[in-house]
């Protein structure tokens, strides 16, 4: 039998403890740990296909994390008939500013990227 622990692993905690006013307390499971994917990146894109085997229902935890202050971007890139999708963290809730990184997207058509 194996018994969960409701407390982040260590390595959640220190890297979600380098946001001001972050309280990692509050993140437990698959929320921690997609939150620390995110930490360890930031700024990087993290592709779907990783946050999907941290949960299954990954874009249940990223809009959770979005409502609780963190700035977390996502994107898609078409690859032949396949649409990849993307996802990056920004900023968090203690940070000053809270505004996008610039970015291209490979998959927009002339003269309609970002």
């Amino acid at each position: 039998m194996t018994v969960c622990s409701t407390t982040p692993p260590e390595s959640t905690q220190n890297v979600a403890a380098q946001l001001p006013g972050h309280q990692p307390q509050l993140f437990t499971g698959q929320k921690a740990e997609i939150l620390s994917a995110l930490l360890r990146h930031k700024g990087e894109w993290i592709t779907a296909y990783t946050l999907a085997s941290i949960a299954l229902q990954y874009n249940a935890r990223v809009k959770e994390l979005r409502d609780a202050g963190y700035a977390i971007e996502n994107r898609i890139k078409r690859v032949g008939r396949q649409v990849h999708g993307s996802f990056r963290l920004v900023s968090g809730p203690g940070d000053p500013a809270q505004r996008s990184i610039p970015y291209s997207n490979p998959s927009a058509p002339e003269g309609r990227g970002a």
